[in-house]
């Protein structure tokens, strides 16, 4: 999605009015400065989907989906990145095929990446079995994994040696070139010279959605040796953040999907689908993303997250429920299965059996006891001060999830513990009312950081990049919402950007999306009237800042060091300016 220039993409949204396409697939009820409209991507028989003209957006209220014209082409008309942005351009008249020729080379590259991994997964498994290795395949067999299931994933073995790769697939330059990319090899410090990424571990192939091998992990056989597992690094067919182990081969085993069991390891899964539980993935080393939850809710309704019961396990059940959040619609359910201290899957259902397995499976805390009882040990309820931060602790929590009955029925909750049982009061909690505005932008906005405030004012309204006549400086904040800032600064000045929609397509595939995202949603709870003034008020906070941070770092050097006759002239007008504020 890169391969295009972004001019060209800029242009086809721009040209685009998302109201006018939309309404051609889907019947669109003007209200207010939205239009409305049942949502097309699910049943139901009150309108939730808008249509916003002025950021080129749509966002259904119900069930979370949205995106600009791109998006919803992908979506409705089931089409490809590249075929939507075909589609744009045949719509208005725009050439894009000498783009098109190079994204050709670009997916010949990755079809010789593809061959490649498969025939990396091909050796693996094929010195698993040689005597010389015997080892590592006792291993597997001694960890309970019988032939079928060590066959049916490819578990492979990566040798000793630091050169095995480069020996057997490293003939040509082009090979070399393809395994630099593939990340099976690591140059060395001085770049003489390259070894094998996986040396004397298990492969373990992973495989993307449609079963197409993106990248191995590797597991230590011996204790000594760190860090226990390796994954390959993000790749031009492998994002890590994107993928989940063991997804290809649960969908092959199941038609539908009722649930999904989210576990922590390669083993796990492996192990638990040798019993039965095919129905399992893992993450790759990272905690659960977005883009994870996105695709398990676009699989199956239900997900159930297993964790081990000590602390580490807790808060991360606790990071992956609040990556769910904005994806929990009423149809939606999520599960937390915590196991005995120092059990993992693979261990505890070889002692307890498949059935005895099951049964914990089903003594799972949902949503709402996992929600109430985490927050519950940071306060006392028996006092009014506690159930009032009960109460700040799990509105803001409420307010991410689009799914209304759930909300609902959380707050109803929420009121049998604070001792609050009138609905309309309870409802009252989730309305916020507007803010007075005041010329200080930190009491205005409590929960807010000035740099989120910035960024989701502009990511609305990219005109108000006019308004900022420089970001030097700015960066010694270090902070990522400064660092999004000024990139979202240098684009709008770089290209021609008009609308929101355009100025969130630059970040397609990039870190900063997802949350770029959300801030486009944002209620900000701002009049229009005072957009404008809230900008600048809260970049002369972020100046200041600046100014700040330098004037601490020349008092530190004057009590070191000493400053010269410049810098105590600096420092002099820097007190002054400041003093001002």
């Amino acid at each position: 999605m890169t391969r295009i220039p972004n001019t060209v993409i800029n242009e086809l949204i721009s040209r685009t009015n998302i109201v006018d396409l939309i309404s051609q697939r889907v019947p669109l009820k003007k209200q207010g400065k939205n239009f409305l409209a049942c949502c097309p991507f699910h049943t139901e028989k009150h309108p939730s989907f808008t249509v916003n003209i002025e950021k080129q957006f749509y966002y259904c209220f119900s069930c979370g989906s949205h995106g600009n014209v791109i998006d919803f082409l992908m979506h409705y008309d089931r089409l490809t990145f590249l075929e939507a942005i075909k589609e744009l351009s045949i719509m208005h008249g725009i050439s894009i095929e000498k783009n098109l020729n190079v994204c050709k080379r670009n997916n010949y590259l990755k079809n010789n990446l593809y061959q490649l991994m498969n025939k990396l997964c091909a050796y693996y498994k094929n010195i698993l079995t040689q005597k010389k290795y015997l080892y590592a395949y006792k291993y597997l067999k001694n960890r309970g994994l019988n032939t079928k299931t060590i066959d049916d994933f490819n578990i492979g073995f990566a040798p000793p040696r630091w050169n095995n790769i480069i020996q057997k697939f490293g003939l040509t330059l082009y090979d070399q070139k393809l395994l630099d990319q593939s990340g099976m090899l690591i140059s060395s410090n001085t770049k003489k010279y390259k070894y094998d990424r996986f040396r004397d571990r298990l492969i373990f192939p992973i495989r993307d959605i449609t079963g197409r091998i993106v990248a191995f992990g590797g597991r230590v056989i011996t204790q000594n040796k760190i860090p226990k597992y390796l994954n390959s690094p993000d790749t031009e067919i492998f994002k890590k953040s994107q993928h989940l182990y063991g997804l290809y081969e649960a969908r092959m085993k199941h038609k539908n999907l009722s649930c999904i069991l989210l576990v922590e390891g390669y083993i796990d899964v492996i192990t638990l689908t040798q019993f039965g539980i095919n129905y399992a993935v893992a993450a790759l080393g990272t905690s659960t993303t977005d883009n994870h939850i996105r695709l398990l809710y676009s699989i199956t309704d239900q997900i159930i997250c297993c964790y081990d019961g000590d602390y580490a396990g807790k808060k991360a059940a606790w990071r992956t429920l609040n990556t769910a959040l904005p994806y929990l619609t009423d149809e939606r359910q999520i599960h937390f299965a915590f196991l005995p201290h120092g059990e993992d899957p693979d261990t505890l259902i070889r002692k307890i059996g498949k059935d005895n397995f099951l049964k914990r499976l089903t003594q799972t805390q949902d949503l709402s006891n996992f929600l109430f009882e985490t927050l519950s040990k940071k306060t006392n309820l028996q006092t009014l001060s506690g159930r009032v931060k009960l109460s700040s602790l799990i509105l803001p929590i409420l307010k991410k999830i689009p799914g209304q009955t759930l909300k609902l029925c959380l707050l109803q909750q929420l009121g049998n513990k604070i001792g609050i049982l009138d609905d309309n009061k309870l409802s009252q909690l989730l309305t916020r009312k507007p803010v007075t505005y005041t010329n200080k932008i930190n009491r205005c906005y409590v929960n807010n950081s000035i740099g989120h405030i910035l960024v989701g004012l502009l990511i609305q309204n990219p005109r108000l990049s006019k308004l900022v006549p420089s970001v030097q400086g700015l960066e010694q904040l270090k902070q990522n919402d400064i660092v999004m800032f000024i990139d979202l600064i240098q684009i709008c000045k770089t290209y021609p950007i008009s609308t929101s929609a355009q100025l969130l397509e630059h970040y397609r595939g990039n870190k900063f999306f997802s949350k770029l995202e959300s801030l486009a949603y944002w209620n900000h709870l701002i009049t229009n009237d005072m957009i404008e003034t809230t900008f600048v008020d809260a970049l002369t906070k972020l100046y200041n800042l600046t100014l700040e941070k330098r004037q601490e770092l020349l008092i530190a050097r004057d009590r070191t060091s000493g400053l010269t006759t410049q810098e105590r002239q600096e420092l002099w007008l820097l007190n002054q300016t400041l003093s001002k504020h």
